[in-house]
C-alpha cells in the first residue's frame, strides 16, 4: 500500500518546479470525496499532537508513517491511496502521538470522506 500526500505535508521533497505548481493546491481535497475510494482528509481532533499514523498491511505487519511531520492538535493533511492492487475497505489504522499514547480502530476507507482522531479514538465519516 503506497500513499499519496497533498498539500503542505507534501511541499518539502519537491523540486522547484513541482513545488511552485503545488503552491496552488488547497491543503484540504474540496469536493465529495465520499465518491472517492482513494482519498480522504485526515484530521487531528485530539488535544496532542499526532506524530505518526499506519496502517495494517495485507501481511499483518504496519504500513511506514504516513505523515511526512507531526500534525499538531486542529490541523489535517489530505492522505491518497496510491496501489491499485490493495483493493481494501476496512483497514485497522494506528495514530501515535508526541505523549506515546496509541489509538487504534478498524477504519472504513470505501466512501469515507474524513478520518477524525481525537483524544478517545479514531472515528470516519
Amino acid at each position: 500500500m503506497t500513499l499519496t500526500l497533498r498539500g503542505a505535508a507534501a511541499l518539502r521533497p519537491l523540486p522547484l518546479a513541482a513545488l511552485l505548481a503545488a503552491l496552488a493546491m488547497p491543503a484540504l481535497a474540496e469536493g465529495d470525496l465520499h465518491a472517492d475510494n482513494a482519498m480522504f482528509n485526515l484530521f487531528n481532533d485530539s488535544s496532542m499532537t499526532m506524530v505518526e499514523f499506519r496502517m495494517a498491511m495485507p501481511d499483518g505487519t504496519q504500513s511506514h508513517n504516513w505523515l511526512e511531520s507531526p500534525v499538531a492538535a486542529g490541523e489535517g493533511l489530505t492522505l491518497e491511496f496510491t496501489d491499485p492492487l490493495d483493493t481494501r475497505c476496512e483497514i485497522k489504522s494506528r495514530a501515535i502521538f508526541d505523549t506515546g499514547m496509541v489509538l487504534e480502530s478498524l477504519v472504513t476507507y470505501c466512501g469515507t470522506a474524513r478520518v477524525l482522531v481525537t483524544d478517545s479514538g479514531i472515528t470516519f465519516d
